[in-house]
């Protein structure tokens, strides 16, 4: 009689038991439990309909060919989708394709300007890919002025924009009221 109520709870509770290990409805916890089918399949939706952060994920997707094949055009893609909307990890990103020439030719100016719009919003990657850069003189102080100024437009936070004489210039009353 016991054994027979074990069976019948032990029965009861497998169901449960598994259903804690089906697939994940969420894309960031497939994609760090190393499912990148399942999280590929979740963030392309988000990403057709303009999410930022899907976009940025579809991006990291195509670069490393996790869950999809490796394909650095459509990487370059989704990461200037969402870097031009001002998320700082798609402009760490945008900035890597353009420093290391993957699916576009290297430009160190353009790796700039990205890694200097991602940093002024708290990236530490890009700040550290910014002094490398900087310390390897690949850019001139002034070509690095002007990358900044370029930067400002996809900075979302009025007070961490780059403020040069010639853009205090530019709109003397947009940059006198952070003060």
């Amino acid at each position: 009689m016991k054994l027979s109520i074990l069976i019948k709870i032990s029965l009861l509770l497998v169901p449960v038991i598994f259903a804690g290990c089906t697939a994940s409805d969420d894309p960031r916890v497939a994609f760090q439990q190393g499912d990148f089918e399942t999280s590929y399949k979740l963030w392309k939706p988000l990403a057709i309909e303009g999410d930022p952060e899907a976009e940025n994920y579809l991006g990291v997707h195509y670069y490393t060919g996790l869950g999809v094949q490796r394909d650095y055009a459509k990487a370059l893609r989704w990461y200037e989708s969402a870097a031009r909307k001002g998320l700082p990890s798609a402009q760490r990103h945008y900035g890597d394709m353009f420093y290391n020439g993957h699916g576009v030719p290297r430009d160190y100016y353009k790796a700039f300007m990205w890694y200097f719009a991602a940093s002024q919003q708290g990236n530490e990657d890009a700040r550290l890919r910014l002094d490398s850069i900087t310390s390897e003189n690949k850019l001139t102080p002034n070509q690095q002025m002007h990358a900044k100024i370029e930067a400002n437009e996809f900075i979302t936070d009025m007070k961490n924009r780059f403020i040069s004489h010639d853009t205090y210039v530019q709109d003397k009353t947009k940059y006198s009221e952070r003060r």
